[in-house]
């Protein structure tokens, strides 16, 4: 009977233990880009807006890069940074008459997501 609990009880965390190393082994998901990103010209610059990551929640997004370029193939420079679960920006340092393209993108401690879809604006 002893034999037979040992025998139970090596298979069970051979089986726990197992599983734990693969479950430790397991990639976390990437980071998903916000979506639709718009932009609304205020009188101070630009209002951008988007909607959070897909899955954002689970995975451990600690803000949002907002970028800028003045050509729509870039160089796109950073603009700004934005905390986990603020999903708006204002653009003030714009120039008047110049056409601007942004794009935004999610940041964790590891990774960052792709790229928003582009918005485009002139003041």
């Amino acid at each position: 009977m002893k034999k037979l609990l040992l025998g139970v009880l090596i298979a069970f965390l051979a089986v726990s233990l197992g599983g734990f190393a693969a479950a430790k082994g397991q990639k976390q998901a990437a980071l998903a880009a916000p979506t639709n990103l718009k932009l609304m010209i205020v009188p101070n610059g630009f209002k951008l807006s988007w909607k959070p990551a897909p899955g954002a929640s689970s995975v451990a997004v600690t803000g949002y890069e907002i970028f800028r370029a003045d050509l729509a193939s870039g160089p796109f420079t950073p603009v700004a940074k934005v905390d986990r679960g603020v999903f708006q920006y204002i653009d003030t340092t714009a120039s008047r008459e110049i056409i601007y393209y942004y794009k935004v993108r999610a940041v964790s401690e590891a990774e960052t997501s792709p790229d928003s879809n582009t918005v485009i604006g002139e003041r």
